[in-house]
């Protein structure tokens, strides 16, 4: 076989999704490690009032890029062609001369745009989701030189079913996608969004339920060209290259830990005990490359699913332990700024429980802070806040609830079909040293400075403020817990009274 890098000489990519998560750091490191790559293509919505290329200007200027500008300071003008493009719309939303094109020149695919957010409506998720994979494979059928089209799903596909361990094949979805999409095209959206728990039953949210129905669809057209479908789990920031710790989100399990060091997140409903498996972004392009490198030079032309998962074969922390891991990170090795309170968590099952602690811990204390904000004219921003911390905790509920491991046996094998320069620049296997703790103290300076755009130099200043914080939190724990108890006491001695009367 031939190499990776052997093997995107003169190719013309297609990369779908290019202004997310996964299409910036995709092109990167396309465009560093694969100097003889001839041409990419991105495509990119308009968005907020901005043009694709105006909004790819913007890109181009993220420290992410710095590495490869510093050799290549025009590459990303001389290599890189912005598409006027929207998943959710029929073709794409390209014109014909720019789908004749594509059809001509297009070489590699890589699928990697949706919609991550697990509270849209039935319909968006849908649309972009579902029917635009479907509008990425007819395009992909009618490609004349494609060699293998790279279909980025989640690990989460399937947490409708009722299984702890998930194989590396496609599952029977809950609903005929053909049906779905005929309801979705004629029936009114609002009535589509009203019905949409019954049409997605078991499903946590719509994200999942549109992702399930695109693997169905991508394994139905994989008979018309080689396919790759890779089932990243939660996807992290950057561990190793460009720029370890980069991240441009605060999805997943980061979002949670930086919410609780900030102050703002007190109350959590899921299980301490419960894992969530996680992925450094890097690792996961690089078992995008890795498996359409695979497919393309090797004789296997089936459907190969890979579950990209790592924590069967190293256990990751518990929600508790990572949160008690990333609190005492932010103590002792890189103090967030800007906190509002010191962090303390809650973990609740009961939805009772769960509401009841909320109203008291995250509901009271933003109406208070808002009021003083109110007072003193400021801008009130905690009880908007809440709103979200409240949907984001919901919509996780069911992840943070249940432990689910996923078996990646085709996943290690793909490890090893790497020569040992190309696991140096492509790395999937977890080095000897591997180490969680350093990973997530990497991470989370990444997050203070890559998202959070905060200075790492003022340490000292943000940890002795974080200790005044300590000291408040303590009594105020103290008056809450003498004035609970004072209460008791009265009402117990009230009940006795009456009682002798």
């Amino acid at each position: 076989m031939v190499t990776i890098r052997e093997w995107m000489n003169n190719k013309t990519i297609l990369i779908t999704g290019g202004a997310g998560f996964f299409g910036k750091v995709l092109t990167e490191k396309l465009l560093r490690t694969c100097p003889g790559v001839k041409r990419i293509y991105l495509i990119i919505r308009p968005k907020r009032g901005k043009t694709p290329q105006e909004r790819w200007n913007e890109i181009a200027k993220d420290a992410l890029f710095e590495t490869v500008l510093a050799d290549k300071p025009d590459i990303l003008y001389q290599k890189v062609t912005v598409l006027d493009g929207d998943m959710s719309l029929i073709n794409l939303g390209l014109g014909q001369e720019i789908i004749e094109e594509l059809k001509n020149t297009v070489n590699i695919i890589f699928h990697s745009a949706a919609t991550v957010r697990f509270n849209d409506p039935l319909h968006i998720a849908f649309l972009s989701n579902t029917r635009g994979t479907l509008e990425m494979c007819k395009l992909a059928s009618e490609t004349k030189n494609l060699e293998v089209f790279v279909h980025v799903s989640t690990a989460y596909c399937n947490h409708n079913l009722m299984k702890t361990c998930f194989e590396e094949k496609i599952y029977e979805p809950c609903q005929d996608w053909r049906t779905i999409l005929k309801l979705i095209e004629t029936e009114n959206p609002v009535v589509m969004n009203t019905i949409s728990y019954k049409i997605i039953q078991d499903h946590p949210n719509t994200y999942t339920f549109s992702k399930s129905l695109s693997e169905k669809i991508v394994e139905e057209y994989s008979c018309k060209f080689p396919t790759v479908i890779a089932r990243p789990p939660v996807v992290v920031g950057i561990f190793k290259s460009p720029n370890p710790g980069w991240t441009d989100n605060l999805n997943g399990v980061f979002g949670l830990t930086t919410a609780c060091c900030k102050g703002v997140m007190r109350v959590l409903k899921g299980k301490e005990e419960c894992c969530l498996d996680y992925i450094p972004v890097d690792y996961a392009i690089n078992a995008l490359i890795s498996s359409g490198w695979e497919k393309a030079s090797g004789e296997n032309k089936e459907l190969s699913i890979y579950n990209c998962s790592y924590s069967n074969f190293l256990p990751v922390f518990s929600l508790e332990a990572l949160y008690e891991l990333g609190s005492e990170m932010n103590k002792k090795e890189c103090t967030l700024d800007d906190d509002i309170w010191y962090p303390f968590l809650f973990f609740a099952t009961n939805d009772i429980y769960f509401h009841f602690l909320f109203y008291i811990f995250q509901v009271i204390p933003a109406v208070f802070l808002d009021s003083i904000l109110c007072l003193i004219n400021k801008k009130r921003r905690l009880i908007k806040l809440n709103i979200k911390i409240y949907q984001a905790v919901q919509a996780l509920t069911a992840f943070t609830t249940k432990n689910v491991v996923f078996d990646n046996e085709k996943y290690q094998a793909l490890w090893n079909k790497l020569s040992q320069d190309e696991d140096e620049i492509f790395p999937l296997r977890p080095p000897s040293d591997f180490n969680w703790k350093e990973i997530i103290l990497i991470l989370h300076k990444g997050v203070k400075k890559y998202f959070l755009k905060e200075n790492l130099e003022d340490e000292e200043y943000h940890r002795k403020k974080l200790m005044r914080l300590y000291y408040l939190h303590q009594f105020s724990k103290g008056i809450i817990i003498s004035a609970t108890f004072m209460l008791s006491y009265k009402l117990i001695n009230a009940s006795i009274y009456r009682y002798i009367l």
